[in-house]
């Protein structure tokens, strides 16, 4: 038989149109995923003034151990005076968690763990007020290090702050 001959029977024409549809949802899975090596920062509430909780959320295309650390640096602009809580929904373990200067350190514990490379995950913390000047230019500085101390991943993310409605 030839190509042109096998194409007109009904069962290659099934598992064609089989075959697409696979290669379409597989495509579709690849586009979702988040890009490997970002940091994203959300306040769940956006106002000035207001008391809210941030989340720092990334992807890191190595492994993080669990006695990681994780730095932000806050801006002075935004009260931390009543910053009382600190974890996440997809790290185990606990967390460690103390501010020097301007800096919230998270520590993990080292009994959660490991987290695999390219898994999205995310940290909390609470409570941080926002200041009283409206804007779209407070830059906090982020940083993720493993258990030595070396650098996995350092950015700078800038967050807007709203007037109120």
């Amino acid at each position: 038989m030839y190509l042109n001959e096998t194409s007109k029977k009904r069962d290659t024409k099934i598992s064609a149109f089989i075959t697409l549809i696979f290669l379409i949802l597989l495509g579709v899975n690849f586009s979702q995923a988040e890009p490997a090596d970002t940091i994203k920062i959300v306040a769940k509430d956006q106002q000035v003034l207001a008391p809210s909780i941030y989340q720092v959320e990334f992807v890191l295309n190595k492994a993080i151990s669990s006695k990681a650390v994780i730095r932000v640096t806050i801006p002075d602009e935004f009260d931390i005076s009543e910053l009382q809580v600190a974890g996440s929904n997809t790290i185990n373990g606990g967390f460690d968690f103390k501010i020097e200067s301007r800096t919230l350190v998270l520590e993990r514990s080292g009994l959660g763990r490991e987290i695999p490379p390219n898994e999205k995950v995310d940290v909390k913390f609470a409570i941080v007020k926002n200041p009283e000047a409206a804007g779209d230019n407070y830059s906090f500085d982020i940083e993720v290090l493993d258990e030595n101390g070396l650098s996995l991943i350092k950015q700078q993310e800038k967050i807007s702050i709203l007037p109120k409605e």
